[in-house]
């Protein structure tokens, strides 16, 4: 197990390496006053810095401003216990598990159980999305061989053993008298247990690194005259201020520290502090406008569409649901089939831009008219549906199309709620448009081509 470094921050404040800036984190802002205390300060500059560095530790506290890492603690493991009990339990009852599970161990390849493997791969996916992609950009503390974040592994074995111990003690496995369709039934339970194992993680609480610690020490943080970045006694002065009264007393000693500083190039720093400070606190407290459409809302949309669609996978409601949806034909077409693809264009409009939780504005539309995030929400949401129920050997193997097209249909319903919801709900994704990235991506496919003989 390591220790991971925090990430590099570029030169005048945070960027996405393309260009776009990014948030500021409690670290950025530690390590940018740190440069202003150096061997040259006076003492007036080491005080007012030690003041501000009180104020942004009651703003991280508070949430006010993010951290970039996260620590691992006891506690994660607990919050994802319970959570993979809450949302594996529903399924115990559920006789469809078994269909599933059966049809999980029994489409083999050369005595291979293809989808059984598939099914695992897909929740070990799944689960770091849902822990590294979505969100916010920050780091683990604790990484196995330097690569993988130890919370994943902890998220898998909590929730795989939670779903053993659940599905045995119930009586689901019969006695373990099969142990390959044992384990499939389990995997079919972990699949939701996992996921449900990192929201209770990810929604518990925050997982702040010791770097943004609550007493206001900071890992090479600013030190004052009398050697430490502060006490409890200024700690617990600022703690009854409002947030807005926190903000703007972030601002004042930004004034404060910019009238004792030396120099053109230090003053020009603490505005440039101050402006990215006042930009990471007042977007987490008030900022509900989401604007750009970024790769990790692609990765957002996916999960969110895993999480509404999984329990229907196991109703076989949607059969019927479906054979109504291909029964009813106007010549050729399945009106309420199409009927119902409309209804779903229409719902994902009306959560996103219309009456959902925040304030999505429309950017950069394809063609001038189509809504970027419309067309996303419905592809990724469209595409999880028929991945989970082919695995899942809820379409009959595409013997006849029209009717998997139509049971994909019910689950995408549902699936595209969620993909609309974990898009936005989490609010404005850090990192660059995704307009950005194909751009970056065909300068540097251009270039590659430039350079061949």
């Amino acid at each position: 197990m390591s220790d991971a470094a925090p990430p590099e921050r570029s030169p005048g404040g945070p960027s996405d390496g393309r260009g776009g800036r990014i948030e500021s984190t409690i670290e950025d802002l530690y390590a940018d006053l740190t440069d202003l205390t150096d061997d040259h300060a006076d003492t007036e500059t080491r005080k007012e810095v030690r003041d501000i560095t009180h104020l942004l530790a009651e703003a991280h506290e508070r949430g006010l401003i993010e951290s970039s890492m996260r620590d691992l603690r006891l506690r994660d493991a607990a919050e994802a216990f319970v959570g993979s009990v809450i949302f594996a339990s529903p399924l115990l009852v559920e006789d469809g598990i078994f269909d599933i599970a059966e049809y999980l161990f029994g489409f083999t390849a050369y005595g291979v159980p293809v989808f059984l493997i598939a099914n695992t791969v897909f929740v070990v996916v799944m689960t770091y999305a849902l822990l590294e992609w979505t969100g916010r950009n920050t780091e683990e503390t604790r990484t196995l061989f330097g690569v993988v974040p130890v919370r994943v592994v902890m998220i898998l074995a909590v929730s795989f053993v939670v779903a053993t111990v659940l599905m045995v003690v119930w009586g689901r496995v019969d006695g373990l008298a099969s142990p390959v369709e044992a384990i499939a039934r389990i995997n079919v339970i972990w699949t939701v247990g996992s996921l449900g194992a990192a929201l209770g993680d990810i929604l518990a609480g925050d997982d702040a690194a010791p770097g943004a610690a609550a007493n206001g020490h900071a890992p090479n943080g600013p030190q004052g005259a009398d050697g430490h970045a502060g006490g409890s006694p200024r700690r617990a002065s600022v703690r009854h201020l409002s947030d807005g009264a926190l903000v703007q007393a972030l601002h004042e000693q930004f004034d404060d520290l910019e009238s004792v500083v030396d120099g053109p190039a230090n003053r020009s720093e603490v505005t440039r502090l101050r402006e990215e400070t006042m930009r990471a606190a007042i977007d987490d407290a008030l900022g509900d406008r989401i604007e750009k459409y970024t790769s990790r809302d692609i990765a957002e949309a996916f999960v969110g569409s895993i999480f509404f669609s999984i329990p229907f996978l196991v109703e076989d409601g949607v059969f019927d649901v479906a054979e109504f949806f291909v029964s009813f034909r106007v010549g050729p077409f399945p009106v309420y089939l199409l009927a119902n693809s409309l209804f779903v264009l229409t719902m994902i409009l009306a959560l996103i831009y219309w009456a959902g939780p925040r304030d999505v504005r429309m950017s950069r539309p394809i063609f001038g008219i189509v809504p970027r995030r419309l067309v996303g929400t419905a592809v990724v949401s469209f595409l999880t549906a028929a991945a989970l129920m082919t695995m899942w050997g809820r379409v009959g193997n595409w013997a006849d199309p029209a009717a998997a097209l139509a049971r994909i249909s019910v689950v995408w319903t549902v699936a595209s709620f969620g993909a609309a919801l974990g898009d936005i709900l989490p609010g404005e994704s850090s990192g660059a448009d995704i307009n950005d990235d194909l751009a970056a991506l065909g300068a540097l496919s251009r270039d590659d081509a430039d350079a061949d003989p």
